[in-house]
């Protein structure tokens, strides 16, 4: 069995639990992304969860991710630990910084839920009330810097929208969706990238200390 075939048969598990599916035709991802919101203001479900195609994902991440915004009603946007297909296989969630660059929120984390500032749409719930606070689109690419060659993504346009908007975001650090490549990157890819690769790595007490020393030059 290859990977394409795994990915289906995990989708196909959590379809067949019955779970309502929005059906958008195949096409650019931010307008997808948008037109699957749109296609939810217009029905009385309360929320929407996104799962991106290249993803191994848990059979219960409805259960999982739905546990925690029933838990507390405040949660509006809650994502998997997903990791970057490519190197260096980080988090795709992270802290911004004081320079105003994204970093990982730290080399290691507890279990349950963790506050990001960018979170990656590879698997993540969003409550309606967001796409009515927030006016569209909300997800967009961003090309205002290309001469710079920085290209954020409409993952990173949406997470700037739910914090101009006092949105908080969260990523429960149990439920992670393997990446699809020639092999699967999850924890342990990243994990074994960081003991290759220790000067990659900012830590979080390092990036607090940075933020700290940028905070003093300005003030």
């Amino acid at each position: 069995m290859g990977h394409a075939d795994e990915v289906f048969y995990s989708f196909w598990s959590i379809a067949s639990q019955g779970v309502p599916i929005i059906k958008i035709p195949y096409g650019r991802i931010d307008l997808t992304r948008n037109k699957m919101a749109i296609a939810l203001l217009k029905t009385n479900f309360t929320h929407l969860l996104m799962l991106d195609i290249d993803h191994m994902h848990p059979s219960d991440i409805v259960q999982r991710l739905a546990g925690w915004v029933i838990a507390n009603p405040d949660i509006k946007v809650v994502g998997g630990m997903n990791f970057r297909r490519g190197e260096p296989y980080d988090p795709c969630c992270f802290l911004r910084g004081e320079d105003g660059g994204l970093y990982p929120p730290a080399a290691e984390w507890h279990e349950g839920l963790l506050k990001v500032d960018v979170i990656g749409t590879g698997s993540i719930l969003i409550a309606k009330e967001v796409f009515e606070i927030i006016e569209p689109p909300w997800f967009f690419h961003n090309y205002d810097r290309v001469w710079e060659d920085e290209w954020p993504g409409e993952d990173i346009s949406f997470s700037d929208l739910c914090t101009a908007n006092g949105i908080d975001l969260y990523v429960d650090t149990t439920t992670t969706s393997p990446h699809m490549i020639d092999a699967w990157v999850d924890e342990h890819t990243w994990a074994e990238y960081v003991k290759a690769n220790p000067d990659m790595v900012v830590t979080r007490e390092e990036f607090e200390k940075q933020n700290e020393k940028l905070a003093r030059a300005k003030g």
